[in-house]
């Protein structure tokens, strides 16, 4: 399991493998080890505990009863499920970058295949489930684009800002 706080991202030495550390740093690029998870002393954005894929959902509804209201689990493939601050979802990150840059909605795109990129979905003008997505990802956005393995993201911004 990683937690990643506003500067960093820790992995708890003795329960992560050198393997999922550096798996991991592809997506934390301040990842960094910690000997207790528990004397990490910062603002916690989100838990990120990896569990065996076929297990998703039932950890998924696990953590959904047990956390009400303290945090929200969703998912976001391989067997990860993030839990987060009640809230403090990508959406929310948007809407704030949208406010500040005085932007609408309407003018955001947005690309998602897991659970955690839901409310991004519905929040943006311009939102795109990857073809590998979940039916529950599917029905969040507007549009549909190609794989990931297809390079769908790159494929539709070709085409979104073609000249």
């Amino acid at each position: 399991m990683e937690i990643s706080k506003r500067d960093s991202a820790w992995c708890q030495r003795g329960s992560a493998s050198e393997e999922f550390f550096e798996l991991t740093k592809i997506y934390y690029h301040r990842l960094a080890w910690a000997d207790d998870l528990k004397a990490v002393k910062d603002q916690i954005l989100k838990f990120a505990p990896t569990v065996p894929e076929e297990k998703t959902y039932f950890y998924y509804d696990m953590f959904r009863g047990r956390l009400k209201g303290k945090a929200e689990p969703t998912t976001s493939g391989h067997g990860s499920i993030d839990l987060i601050v009640p809230g403090c979802h990508k959406a929310s990150g948007l809407k704030r970058l949208v406010e500040r840059w005085g932007l609408s909605p309407d003018q955001c795109a947005a690309f998602g295949d897991g659970g955690n990129d839901i409310e991004m979905l519905t929040y943006c003008g311009y939102s795109y489930a990857m073809e590998n997505a979940p039916q529950n990802v599917k029905d969040a956005a507007k549009y549909r684009c190609p794989s990931n393995e297809e390079d769908g993201v790159l494929v539709t911004l070709d085409k979104l800002f073609a000249p």
